[in-house]
């Protein structure tokens, strides 16, 4: 109490005008202010303008001329909602168990607006109350904004769902400021950029994938499409490319790079070893003996780089097929087959290059070892047992080169030295890269 006869001889003028000062102060938000008696069906304006107090005068009943205010302050499609809104018989049954009841309506004059009944008073019975209608048009402008904003974004990651359905990583990428914005990430990528202490541009990014995540013999065709100048030159906006590459475990990935905008690129990546060693199964492996096949050596063998060349045979072939059938030919290339698949490591190509020959490339396998590896696969063969054929003895001969080169380079090499070899059967003859017999 002391606090508010303080306030009131504080202020400069009479407590009359201060009030006065107050209530304007309170409704400088609202448009208009009235006092509605529903019992003695009267109106008191706190706050009003000509336009309202124009179509308040037209009404002959209070219910008249509230309906009156605001169907013409109401666009046409809000003009249903605020006619019930404003409807005064059923307004103590709407307040029964609220102080407060607005409605947000579209006006013509002020934009987006909000009627409010206040209660005013304890009465059981509602008599009296506060009726306000307040702009909101800057709240709802913004809302709408938001809206629009959520809306657009949602179309984005519409599109992005769209455009990278089944990859499993999804980086966004804005060549001006540089900025990777990581849409989508699989476990094994957030388990890489939790390494990463400060976010890298895009260029050093890629290039650290690359040199960590790609098999080095893919990483420049990788470094060429992901390259900003090559995206621009080849890829138009709103065009994609796919990109099939081995990652550091020699498992196929598939990268997909879409160009949303002048500026705007996405890359998404997706694991398609299981896929594409399914259909290159069907392709590149020979039925009979499950190993690659000639086509294999063709498409995708001949321009790789390796470090040993390696031609096998089977000693006196004709002759088994000859003499026993081309059954049990059949059956002495599955196991041939079979003991050189044993013998090799995963990053190593066994090719059955044409009947009972077979060509082996290595890699990253020194001369020395190329050697026990041969023997070993020598020897094996030496003790094959043809289920049905226990009478059919078996041995090989093996030719090869060792060094450093392309597969097609390095294969007249190899063949040279077979040829050594089958003179003298069952054997092993190896020599090195560009050496001139």
């Amino acid at each position: 109490m002391d606090n508010y006869k303080k306030l009131i001889a504080d202020f400069p003028v009479n407590a009359a005008e201060f009030f006065t000062a107050i209530t304007h102060a309170a409704t400088e938000l609202y448009i208009s202010m009235h006092v509605l008696d529903l019992e003695d069906k009267t109106v008191f304006p706190i706050k009003s303008n000509e336009f309202i107090d124009k179509f308040m005068k037209c009404g002959s009943s209070l219910q008249e001329s509230l309906t009156n205010i605001m169907v013409n302050l109401a666009c046409p499609e809000s003009v249903e909602t605020i006619k019930n809104f404003t409807t005064l018989s059923t307004l103590p049954e709407r307040m029964k168990n609220a102080n407060v009841i607005s409605e947000i309506f579209h006006g013509k004059i002020h934009g987006w607006s909000k009627a409010i009944f206040v209660r005013i008073g304890d009465d059981k019975k509602l008599r009296r109350v506060l009726y306000l209608v307040e702009n909101v048009n800057a709240q709802m402008t913004k809302l709408e904004q938001e809206k629009e904003l959520l809306e657009q974004n949602r179309k984005q990651q519409n599109m992005i769902n769209a455009l990278m359905n089944g990859y499993t990583s999804v980086v966004g990428v804005d060549f001006v400021t540089e900025k990777v914005e990581y849409l989508r990430a699989s476990s094994r990528i957030k388990s890489a950029l939790s390494l990463i202490k400060e976010q890298p541009t895009f260029k050093a990014l890629v290039e650290q994938l690359i040199n960590t995540s790609v098999l080095e013999e893919d990483r420049d065709s990788v470094r060429e499409v992901t390259d900003e100048s090559y995206i621009k030159e080849y890829l138009p906006v709103g065009n994609s490319l796919s990109k099939i590459f081995h990652n550091e475990l020699g498992q196929y990935v598939e990268m997909k790079v879409v160009r949303t905008g002048e500026e705007t690129t996405l890359f998404g990546f997706a694991d398609k070893h299981n896929e594409i060693t399914e259909i290159n199964d069907k392709i590149y492996r020979d039925s009979l003996t499950q190993v690659m096949n000639r086509k294999y050596f063709d498409d995708e063998l001949v321009s790789q780089n390796c470090q040993a060349v390696v031609m096998a045979d089977i000693d006196f072939f004709k002759e088994v097929n000859d003499n026993h059938g081309h059954q049990c030919g059949d059956a002495a290339l599955t196991a041939v087959a079979s003991i050189l698949n044993s013998s090799v490591r995963n990053l190593d190509r066994i090719v059955r290059y044409g009947g009972d020959e077979f060509l082996i490339s290595f890699k990253g396998i020194s001369h020395e070892v190329l050697k026990i590896r041969l023997e070993q696969m020598r020897a094996k063969a030496e003790k094959i047992k043809l289920k049905d054929y226990p009478n059919v003895k078996l041995t090989m001969s093996f030719g090869g080169t060792f060094g450093d080169g392309v597969v097609s380079d390095m294969l007249s090499y190899a063949d040279k030295a077979l040829y050594v070899s089958k003179k003298k059967r069952n054997c092993v003859t190896l020599v090195p890269f560009e050496e001139n017999f």
